[in-house]
């Protein structure tokens, strides 16, 4: 087929989109590839009017994805927000992984806190300074099964009626893959700072960030970079050993012409605080682990400076 006769077939597959919408943008799947501006009007009518007021006083906010399960994506939004707790900023975490939650987990509050209502909404929970929404706060052992009106409701839940205060710094950590709920809240969030991706150093780990990343993209959504988790170990005699490919992440980033926030070797204290409860960045704050951590959050932070100035 002809490039000319592909782009007829295009428009023709527009026109008949415009023809039959129902106006419910909230629902529709044609949500990012659409281009009537009028969309954001119809979509705001609702409780997105109200998130926008209420994140109205959120400094910056970032969404951390990750293209596949087991990437370390919810121990890399972990403990780069403490990163910048522990710099001394303000800031949030929204557990938007409905399926996998663990940021509870991994700061010793799953069980313990809970969210609460106050005058303004849903009080986040609070730990090491950070302030926490997740559905495992809600219920921590309970197995919840969610559709997907309920994953919306939840989400707009979480977003329109919390109660965030003002903050430096949100960090969303979003679910695996591009599965509806991470549509949700890219569609949520329309002032989102930008999004970053994890991936570990493989090949079928790359494919799928690729994937995660370009969601972002299409949303509209800028892609602040890529963080290479898992790349390499130092043992302890200091040496760094690479018994897994390395460099998977910088590949992608040349790839798709976006920064290389870092590369976060395996480390076992990472997995033991894990566990623990408490963030290796603060826990084990010399370990390789986290001064690459607290690289990253140094490269983010200057990112997203230089993006305010460059918006005025």
């Amino acid at each position: 087929m002809s490039s000319s006769s592909l782009e007829k077939g295009r428009e023709v597959l527009r026109v008949n989109v415009v023809l039959q919408c129902d106006h419910v943008c909230e629902n529709c799947e044609m949500f990012f590839d659409c281009k009537d501006p009028m969309k954001w009007k119809i979509y705001r009518r609702r409780r997105m009017g109200k998130a926008l007021q209420k994140m109205k006083d959120i400094k910056n906010i970032v969404a951390v994805s990750g293209g596949k399960g087991g990437v370390g994506k919810s121990m890399v939004t972990v403990n780069l927000a403490t990163a910048f707790a522990m710099k001394g900023y303000s800031v949030g975490i929204l557990d938007q992984d409905l399926d996998g939650s663990t940021i509870p987990k991994m700061l010793g509050v799953q069980g313990i806190k809970k969210l609460m209502m106050g005058e303004k909404g849903i009080l986040p929970a609070e730990v090491l300074g950070m302030k926490i929404i997740s559905l495992a706060l809600v219920y921590p052992d309970e197995v919840i099964t969610l559709f997907h009106e309920m994953r919306r409701g939840v989400t707009e839940q979480f977003i329109a009626n919390a109660d965030w205060g003002s903050l430096d710094y949100l960090f969303i950590d979003l679910p695996p893959g591009t599965s509806s709920d991470a549509c949700n809240l890219l569609q949520y969030i329309p002032n989102i700072d930008g999004t970053v991706t994890v991936t570990a150093p493989s090949e079928v780990s790359l494919l799928a960030a690729r994937r995660a990343t370009l969601l972002s993209a299409k949303a509209g959504c800028r892609v602040l970079g890529i963080i290479e988790n898992m790349s390499g170990y130092y043992c302890e005699c200091g040496e760094k050993i690479d018994f897994l490919l390395t460099g998977g992440g910088e590949k992608l980033a040349k790839e798709l012409g976006v920064p290389l926030l870092g590369r976060i070797p395996f480390d076992e204290t990472a997995s033991k605080c894990g566990d623990e409860g408490v963030p290796f960045v603060y826990k084990c704050p010399d370990s390789p682990a986290s001064k690459s951590v607290m690289e990253i959050a140094d490269k983010l932070k200057q990112i997203l400076e230089d993006l305010k100035k460059e918006k005025g």
